[in-house]
């Protein structure tokens, strides 16, 4: 077994070279194949001009690098590395974790790793376990978890941004079954109805969006027909984020072309139908996920399941 500490735990009086080269050594593992081995973990972690120096001498992210690169540098049944970039800045961080993935694939062990950024358990997992405050709640794909999330703390967990939500209720008219916020209303088929009764029999629930999800547009189309006021426009270059004003029910956020021409004040409309939705119980369990579309045709269910 082999562990990156989250504090490092690194030999103080020891150098880089020796840091990483110590593992090596209590295997006996001969001299040209230790610096064979310490030469490539250097260049990979970017640290081959510090193998010279001692810990007290580094920064925290060239700390981080060494403790990983102790720990990756052996054969192991099993890795344990607790958020083992979470010094690095942003574009080396996006680095290494192709470089972890990179080396873990090419060892037939088992991995775990612990992180609060999503992007790192959506890129390098097989399986994800969310937690929160100790209890897990959910273990699965990260596809599953991303498209199907457990519960409403798992849904507003993952995304960039985090799902927006909405209150909302179940009602019935001249017997059919509606989902009813302050800015949406949906029919719903009797199969989902009697699933929201079950979970919540006050027909109490939460809407939930996400913005790569929801379409926007400057003026009103036969998809965009909830009207909304636009709040905050962020500019990313490739894309941007627009945070929209809903009527009485709350903020929700929608990714948008750079090129669309829209401005902080402005009327918007929200494609915000029944088909891009998921569903949350009062209690925050899910309740019903859109339906991922392939060649173009929703499935049944009314666009939910």
């Amino acid at each position: 077994m082999s562990m990156v500490f989250e504090n490092y735990a690194l030999y103080s009086h020891m150098t880089v070279y020796e840091n990483m080269a110590f593992p090596l050594l209590a295997r006996k593992l001969s001299k040209p194949e230790i610096e064979k081995r310490i030469a490539r973990m250097a260049e990979i972690l970017q640290i081959g001009d510090l193998l010279d120096r001692r810990p007290g001498f580094l920064s925290g992210g060239q700390r981080q690098r060494v403790a990983l690169g102790r720990a990756m540098i052996r054969e192991a049944d099993v890795y344990l590395l607790d958020e083992p970039i979470s010094h690095l800045d942003a574009k080396l961080r996006h680095l290494m974790r192709g470089e972890i993935k990179a080396m873990c694939s090419e060892r037939s062990a088992t991995v775990i790793y612990v992180t609060h950024d999503y992007k790192e358990a959506m890129g390098l997992s097989d399986r994800i376990v969310v937690l929160n405050k100790g209890k897990a709640m959910q273990l699965d794909t990260p596809d599953n978890v991303y498209h199907k999330p457990a519960n409403e703390f798992v849904a507003g967990f993952l995304g960039d941004p985090s799902m927006s939500f909405l209150d909302a209720e179940l009602i019935n008219e001249k017997g059919d079954h509606f989902i009813q916020s302050g800015i949406v209303k949906s029919k719903v088929n009797r199969e989902l109805a009697e699933k929201i009764g079950l979970i919540s029999p006050n027909g109490k629930m939460r809407i939930g969006t996400r913005a790569s999800e929801l379409s926007i547009s400057p003026v009103r189309t036969d998809e965009c027909t909830t009207p909304v006021e636009v709040y905050v426009v962020e500019t990313f270059g490739y894309r941007n984020v627009v945070t929209c004003k809903c009527k009485d029910s709350g903020l929700v956020q929608s990714v948008a072309s750079p090129d669309l021409k829209i401005k902080v004040g402005d009327t918007a409309w929200l494609n915000l139908s029944v088909q891009k939705i998921h569903l949350f119980g009062s209690a925050g369990e899910a309740i019903s996920h859109p339906v991922l579309f392939k060649n173009g045709h929703p499935g049944g269910n009314n666009g939910l399941h």
